[in-house]
């Protein structure tokens, strides 16, 4: 007698996961969106990244300081460079305009190879990945008001919690905003 209950338990139990359950929806509606309680940034996998973190994907072809070698531009790593100082239309290094640009740390040190993109809605701009002084940047048209920051390591993703401003409002180590005194640098796990 005891064995029945637990048979029928069991059966019932497998009868549940049927391949054409409707709750589920349509085959492939719910690939590569989160669960329900999943966040779009969770973890280093793929989320608003679209794809696993690589260390070696996306990495600039040479580092911040080395592409400004005589050119007058700062050429020793910095908290307190604002790259889109120079790096807009109509600034020094206009021939170079950038989307965005910064640093990333990792406590109190440079983070290289950490992956950084910038989305609103469907359009994404990145991801590019920091240089070994922690620098990141993304030649091309400016930012879009709304957008968000994302930041991911194989450690892990985080996201800025406010949107950026349009243009050089994207600038993240502007006076403003990711510098000491103000909102502290990008930390990244």
């Amino acid at each position: 007698m005891r064995g029945l209950p637990v048979t029928l338990l069991l059966a019932a139990a497998l009868g549940a996961c049927a391949p054409d359950e409707p709750q589920f929806g349509a085959a492939g509606v719910i690939l590569g969106k989160p669960l329900p309680r999943e966040s779009a940034t969770g973890g280093a996998g793929g989320g608003v990244f679209g794809t696993d973190y690589s260390p070696t994907a996306n990495r600039p072809d040479q580092r911040m300081v080395v592409a400004h070698e005589g050119t007058g531009g700062p050429t020793a790593p910095s908290d307190t460079i604002d790259c889109l100082t120079c790096h807009n239309s109509a600034g020094l290094a206009k021939d170079k305009a950038f989307s965005f640009g910064g640093r990333v740390v990792r406590g109190g040190s440079p983070a290289a190879d950490v992956d950084v993109i910038v989305v609103n809605g469907a359009e994404q701009l990145g991801p590019v990945k920091s240089d070994a002084d922690g620098f990141f940047w993304l030649i091309g048209a400016p930012v879009k008001a709304g957008s968000k920051t994302h930041v991911r390591s194989a450690a892990g993703t985080e996201s800025m919690s406010t949107s950026l401003g349009e243009g050089q409002a994207a600038s993240c180590d502007s006076a403003n905003c990711h510098v000491p005194g103000r909102q502290n640098k990008i930390y990244v796990p």
